[in-house]
């Protein structure tokens, strides 16, 4: 499937690479941050970094479980208190534990450039989980915009970010950001729902465009995934030359193709979209996540950027499909897409992850002796 292994040079970067952000977040910087630092001497040693990253994502994985049965896709549907109680919970615990697995790791020595692989790759799929718990809980409909806005508002933030770290070196989180702020919010929104119910997110703001409470929020996150848009090209535009920064906005634009072609496929097939929502959005966030763990690979091996063939595959799939007028075909056209996705996502992650650790000559789920960074 047209996964060609790293080469030697590739994998000799991966010893050079070194990890640089900046996290200027007050709620981190001013509580949670000293609070963990604390917390994390009560870990026993033993317990490898890798696990507790694992263990993060298997909370937002029970979250959206627990969600997904009470009601599936449907976000019209009132969730039960409890179900919200868990959803508020479960990623409070996601937040601790993906700020604690690092802290773990420079306190046991092992800081690897795998780490910072499964760390980042880990929050690609809970971003995914997010996106959709977060739909639940603010019931932002089935059939239109509203929809799918929390599902692209947090794509496009965790995309552009990644592609901020690969075009400028680092990762930079301003005062208030999603992965922190945004993080605790669902955990407060999770919490308040659960205590008062989610009634009054259906009360409208403006009735002619069927904008909601719930919705207005939903716009929030969009508003806050743009706003990470602007952020990498106001910091390029600061580290380099206007020219630079015409080059990356450019580049950056063919990787954008990715989600703007799906977001017009769902424009124009929306009456196909209202009955098949799920299928349609596991489908674009797979696409994500093949293209986001792919960037995070080179960023750590300095490899080029450029475009699979798997996303050009997924791309023309989408287009042909908007000139189909048989809803059985497209309905096909689009499990066939999903498995053929799904295979090749699994495919690439256990060959890029054996081939890294074969080579750093460490073991995911255990702690080694010595640091590799």
């Amino acid at each position: 499937m047209c996964i060609y292994p790293l080469s030697a040079e590739n994998l000799e970067n991966l010893k050079n690479f070194k990890y640089k952000s900046t996290d200027e977040s007050i709620l981190y910087n001013k509580c949670m941050s000293p609070c963990l630092n604390k917390l994390v001497n009560y870990i026993p040693t033993f317990i490898a970094p890798n696990l507790i990253t694992f263990f993060s994502l298997c909370c937002n994985i029970l979250a959206s479980v627990i969600a997904y049965m009470d009601g599936g896709f449907d976000f019209s549907h009132k969730l039960k208190r409890s179900t919200c109680f868990v959803i508020g919970g479960f990623q409070l615990l996601y937040q601790l534990l993906d700020n604690i697995d690092g802290k773990q790791a420079r306190r046991t020595g092992n800081s690897t450039p795998f780490g910072m692989l499964m760390d980042h790759g880990c929050d690609i799929f809970t971003n995914i989980f997010t996106a959709f718990n977060l739909s639940k809980l603010l019931l932002v409909g089935n059939d239109d915009f509203f929809s799918f806005s929390v599902f692209f508002g947090l794509i496009l933030g965790f995309y552009t970010m990644t592609l901020e770290e690969y075009k400028l070196g680092e990762m930079h989180f301003p005062p208030i950001n999603g992965t922190d702020e945004g993080n605790f919010f669902v955990f407060l929104l999770g919490v308040a729902l659960g205590l008062i119910g989610q009634d009054w997110l259906e009360y409208f703001i403006n009735e002619k465009y069927n904008i909601t409470i719930g919705k207005l929020m939903g716009l929030g996150v969009v508003l806050g995934g743009l706003s990470c848009l602007f952020n990498i090209y106001w910091h390029s535009y600061q580290q380099k030359s206007c020219k630079e920064t015409s080059k990356i906005i450019l580049d950056m634009l063919q990787f954008y193709g990715v989600i703007i072609i799906p977001l017009v496929y769902i424009g124009i097939q929306l009456d196909f979209y209202k009955d098949n929502k799920g299928l349609i959005l596991c489908n674009i966030c797979l696409l994500f996540a093949r293209i986001t763990i792919d960037i995070q690979v080179k960023i750590l091996t300095k490899q080029p950027l450029s475009c699979n063939i798997m996303y050009n595959f997924i791309n023309i799939s989408f287009i042909l499909s908007l000139f189909i007028d048989n809803y059985i075909v497209m309905l096909y056209a689009l499990m066939v897409l999903f498995l053929v996705q799904s295979i090749e996502l699994m495919i690439f992650i256990f060959r890029r992850a054996k081939q890294i650790t074969d080579y750093l000559k460490i073991r995911i789920f255990c702690i080694n002796p010595t640091s590799q960074v």
